[in-house]
């Protein structure tokens, strides 16, 4: 069954003005704005046409550049590459090193992270194509002006000040586009399927287990044929690094047919938290559906959209509610869904900076302790 992604139309915040410009709202900007919050609250997840800088030809390009990335030898990427840790989350993440849910077996995919060209280490790109280099820095340069905007967009859908979320995301200094290619895997046996058992009995389809994203949103972009994303949009949806008893009631997510250019969308464990839990960090995962897409390279590029590391990211004052009005009444098993328990006040969630949130939820998909002290 596919899952119910609604379309939201952007380009109303493409323009300087209305909210963009601290005026009014423009119809347009309201009725975006009403529908993104309407997604939110039911699954999270939503399809943005219209991404203002980040064109077609240029999602093709960098497309093309994450490609020949990962068509290096392995022992070329190996050495010659910078390794991904979580003190820096920036470099090469080689194939079956990850884990999104400790429950599961290694995912997998191999990834390559890229922070914003001025945060990130020097020796960062060593090694990559310069074709690489020249699309992952236009490609930041678009999703810079995007995050701004759909801050404004987020602020106006919940009613709260204009720059609640862009005041965090200033810096962009956690932020992280990561170039994803999941290689072509073996068809399970008979009788084998993504529901297989959590302890590792049987082959599974799956390329990544279920999980919830870390931070404020993430931004898709699905390559031609990228099949096999799937939410599970129920209550209590939410799970974190230990999920698991994720058996059943998956839905398939694709990008729309006939849509405009655009991207996926999705609400982050870190956003569920600023928002007391209106807003919703659903379950998804990525499966192999068909012997036919097993046998096939599927790469995507996703822009985890992160808060500033030295932004305090606490629920506002209209998001709070009596605890026994809170979604499922399940306080306990939510504080430790996004890393921290409920507060005496209707706020469920202490208090967190952005660096803090991000480097705890690095620690627990990379598998590594308390070394690691900074981002």
């Amino acid at each position: 069954m596919d899952a119910d992604i609604p379309v939201i139309d952007f380009s109303p915040w493409l323009v300087d003005e209305g909210f963009v410009v601290g005026d009014e709202p423009t119809a347009g900007q309201r009725e975006s704005a009403a529908a993104i919050d309407a997604a939110c609250r039911m699954h999270g997840f939503l399809f943005l046409a219209n991404l203002g800088a980040i064109s077609p030809e240029l999602t093709r390009r960098t497309f093309d550049a994450s490609k020949a990335l990962f068509a290096m030898p392995d022992a070329d990427k190996l050495e010659q590459l910078a390794r991904i840790r979580p003190e820096t989350n920036s470099g090469f993440s080689p194939f079956g090193t990850e884990r999104l849910n400790r429950r599961r077996g290694a995912d997998q995919k191999e990834a390559f992270n890229v922070r914003r060209p001025r945060d990130a280490p020097a020796d960062a790109l060593r090694g990559t194509p310069v074709a690489f280099r020249a699309a992952a820095a236009q490609l930041w340069d678009g999703l810079e002006a995007l995050t701004h905007r759909y801050c404004l967009a987020c602020a106006l859908a919940l009613g709260v000040e204009r720059d609640f979320f862009s005041a965090a995301l200033r810096q962009l200094d956690l932020c992280t586009v990561r170039f994803l290619h999941y290689p072509p895997t073996d068809w399970p046996t008979a009788g084998a399927a993504p529901d297989a058992p959590l302890d590792g009995s049987a082959a599974c389809a799956v390329r990544v287990s279920e999980h919830t994203d870390f931070g404020f949103v993430t931004v898709l972009l699905l390559d031609e044929g990228a099949e096999g994303l799937q939410i599970k949009p129920v209550l209590g949806g939410e799970v974190g690094g230990a999920a698991g008893g994720e058996r059943g009631g998956w839905r398939d997510v694709c990008a729309p047919a006939g849509a405009p250019h655009g991207a996926l969308v999705n609400t982050g464990a870190l956003l569920a938290r600023w928002t007391n839990d209106l807003w919703r960090a659903t379950a998804h995962r990525v499966v192999v559906p068909s012997a036919a897409v097993a046998a096939r390279d599927r790469y995507s590029i996703a822009c985890f959209l992160d808060p500033d590391t030295d932004a305090l990211v606490a629920p506002h004052a209209a998001f709070e509610r009596p605890r026994e009005s809170a979604r499922g009444g399940a306080e306990a098993e939510g504080g430790a869904a996004h890393g921290g328990a409920a507060t005496a006040t209707g706020a469920r969630y202490a208090p967190i900076t952005g660096g803090e949130f991000l480097l705890m939820k690095l620690r627990e998909a990379q598998g590594r302790g308390s070394e690691a002290t900074a981002l």
